[in-house]
């Protein structure tokens, strides 16, 4: 009973921390407050881009900083770097000003992928309880997203003006900064990450590459679950696209509470699926991406349900990938290749960042749309065609993985 009352406390904490985070009433408008500043299309695009270049180009030091201070305090950290990048946009709004803001905002997505990320899995496993992980990996997906949901009210707030929602949104960090402090850690993971500590970084790193590349399952579940979490990956822009489908700025929120809703929906039932065959996984990329490219052809709030059944396929369908991705990693190493997957996802949200922009010069962004969807079809026929069921829970090549990693681990300890 004990137990289960600590999962519990531990559980709660992490979900109301992950809900205040994404709590952040400015998500609707702050797109539409850089517009207004003189930000054209490409350089909309260019301001995503430095948030990732910002995410990948720290991903070293933000592993090294986690390590040293914890992975709690590094979070605070990340928190306090994100208020200051808000706050940026409100007494520089300048490209300077916005560009400074997303850098250091990417510094604070570095740290979640690894300091949170990391957290989650390894506080399970130290509970004796990471068969949950795919379930718990759900419902807290759930959570960020009725926190981001809550956020499309803040576009309501516009009448008050953008630098008293960024106030707010400030004063929520704060308060889920006291939610991350009441996390309890077991002695036993401190333990393995003070043995980490002792060990050369660099070497480490090197490690975390080498498995990545002479493991299968971790390589391609990696590029899979990139390819499919960024490729689709339109919520920064769901304001501007849904000012362009004919919504008022004042209710460009509720395009982000639909498809946020969507989103929920996927995560809530994702567990469900967890041994579904490959196969019908890989086809269900091909048809969330056929979902945009009709989406891009009826281009209206009457055929935003097309880009919303797409998000509930995409939501599952990562939740499924990502879990079986952290199935494969080994604990003492998780932070080191959860640092890779960071590098890697941000510079594939780069390269779609700039796709996204190159349609939105051609004069609307429903060529962004059609352009991902053609991808997305593309990207679940390679995973049909060539990864097949390499990785199928179960399968001999998964048990080899262990045995792989074994060597290159004790080769570096």
């Amino acid at each position: 009973m004990k137990k289960r009352s600590t999962l519990r406390q531990f559980l709660t904490n992490v979900y109301a921390f992950t809900f205040l985070n994404k709590l952040m009433l400015l998500t609707p408008v702050y797109a539409i407050f850089m517009q207004e500043h003189g930000m054209n299309d490409m350089q909309l695009s260019s301001l995503f881009i430095i948030l990732s270049v910002g995410t990948f180009m720290t991903q070293v030091p933000v592993t090294w900083v986690t390590n040293k201070l914890g992975q709690r305090y590094a979070m605070v950290l990340s928190q306090i770097l994100k208020a200051v990048g808000f706050l940026l946009w409100i007494y520089v709004p300048s490209y300077f000003g916005f560009a400074f803001g997303m850098f250091l905002w990417g510094i604070h997505a570095a740290f979640w992928n690894v300091a949170f990320e990391g957290m989650l899995y390894d506080e399970l496993r130290a509970r004796r309880h990471h068969d949950i992980y795919a379930r718990v990996l759900g419902v807290r997906y759930n959570v960020s997203a009725v926190g981001a949901a809550l956020s499309a009210f803040g576009s309501l707030l516009i009448f008050m003006g953008f630098e008293w929602i960024t106030y707010i949104s400030i004063a929520i960090l704060g308060l889920s900064v006291l939610f991350l402090l009441r996390i309890k850690l077991r002695s036993a993971k401190k333990n393995k990450q003070a043995k980490v500590r002792k060990t050369r970084f660099l070497t480490l790193f090197k490690t975390g590459t080498r498995m990545c590349v002479r493991t299968p399952c971790i390589f391609l579940m990696m590029m899979l679950t990139l390819l499919v979490s960024n490729v689709n990956y339109l919520d920064d822009y769901l304001s501007p696209i849904g000012v362009e489908i004919g919504l008022p700025v004042a209710f460009v929120g509720i395009v982000q509470f639909f498809i946020l809703g969507c989103t929920i929906l996927g995560q809530t039932f994702a567990y469900r699926f967890k041994r579904v065959p490959d196969w019908i996984l890989y086809t269900a990329i091909c048809v969330a991406g056929g979902g945009y490219v009709l989406f891009s052809m009826f281009y209206s709030v009457a055929g935003i349900w097309l880009l919303g059944m797409s998000y509930v396929l995409f939501a599952a369908i990562f939740v499924l990938l990502y879990s079986r991705f952290q199935d494969f990693l080994p604990q003492s190493y998780r932070s080191v290749i959860l640092s890779l997957y960071s590098i890697g996802d941000n510079i594939i949200y780069v390269g779609t960042c700039f796709l996204i922009g190159l349609g939105g010069t051609l004069g609307s962004w429903r060529y962004s749309i059609l352009i991902l969807g053609a991808l997305l079809v593309g990207i679940g026929l390679w995973a049909l065609l060539f990864i097949r069921d390499r990785c199928a829970v179960g399968t001999e090549p998964v048990k080899k993985t262990v045995k792989t990693i074994r060597p290159a681990m004790q080769e570096d300890l």
